[in-house]
């Protein structure tokens, strides 16, 4: 689910002195923290290799549908000419992964388009000198082995699947081939309150809303993951300022968490606290 699919009440706004909501109401907005940065790299070391299939795995809630959004928007991988290609099944009714790569290699909304219309098209984006990178976002089974079999087949069609940890696994056996493994992590607590920071200034904040125990409460809560963040973010923006606060404290992230029903979350202890650990 995308970070913006949430459209908070904005009244609240004025009272924080903002231009726009910050962490729900700008798709334009890509943080770029280690997760990200590294996941990026990985994904144009694969781009220029010879590996045909990657599999990017990650959990719920880590912003992987943002990075792949951004990964579009980036219009190529370096200085490389490459294609890329994002589809994502919608919704009951949708058109399928295969119907979406065929309206976008030029073949419009056809329900009839085959294997070999999209053959077609990738050979004559090869003879371009294009490369063409296909990111499918929560890869089935049934797709995967028709898009290994897509980069089988051409030398400059490549495919990355994105996945959930447990369903990789079975992704690999029906792909049929080896994969480059990539995996987005969470957020560090650095990363964390560099993206509140972030979220906050461009949507014209000029002071510190949330205090630095609360951004770790929230960093603890959510576990790192970006998407629960951005909506527990948010939501204590408009509780703190309905209660006429001038700060979101931890208390506030409290409420907001408890209120949204949200499952709390362990997450590794990072090496500052491994270090405390050994410390004493």
């Amino acid at each position: 689910m995308s970070l913006f699919a949430h459209q908070p009440f904005s009244d609240y706004l004025h009272h924080w002195s903002l231009q726009r909501p910050p962490f729900l109401g700008c798709p334009d907005f890509f943080f770029s923290g280690q997760p990200q940065r590294e996941t990026l790299a990985a994904l144009q070391y694969f781009a220029a290799s010879t590996w045909k299939l990657a599999f990017l795995t990650a959990t719920s809630r880590t912003g992987v549908s943002h990075l792949l959004e951004h990964m579009v928007s980036m219009r190529g991988l370096g200085s490389s000419p490459v294609d890329v290609i994002l589809t994502r099944i919608s919704g009951q009714g949708s058109q399928t992964p295969i119907q979406q790569l065929g309206s976008l290699l030029g073949y419009g909304h056809s329900s009839t388009t085959t294997r070999q219309m999209i053959d077609a098209a990738i050979q004559q984006s090869d003879k371009q000198g294009i490369s063409t990178l296909w990111f499918l976002e929560n890869c089935s089974v049934s797709t995967i082995s028709v898009a290994a079999g897509f980069a089988q087949r051409h030398r400059n069609f490549s495919v990355v699947a994105t996945t959930q940890p447990d369903q990789r696994p079975l992704l690999q056996l029906s792909a049929g081939m080896c994969g480059m493994q990539i995996e987005l992590e969470p957020l560090t607590p650095h990363d964390t309150a560099a993206y509140v920071s972030a979220a906050l200034k461009q949507a014209g904040s000029i002071r510190a809303i949330f205090s630095e125990a609360s951004i770790r409460r929230l960093h603890e809560l959510c576990a790192g993951l970006i998407g629960e963040i951005a909506v527990i973010a948010e939501s204590a923006l408009t509780t703190a300022a309905c209660s006429g606060l001038s700060k979101i404290t931890p208390a506030t992230i409290e409420q907001v968490f408890e209120s949204h029903n949200m499952q709390r979350r362990t997450q590794p202890p990072g090496d500052d606290e491994l270090l405390g650990k050994r410390v004493a």
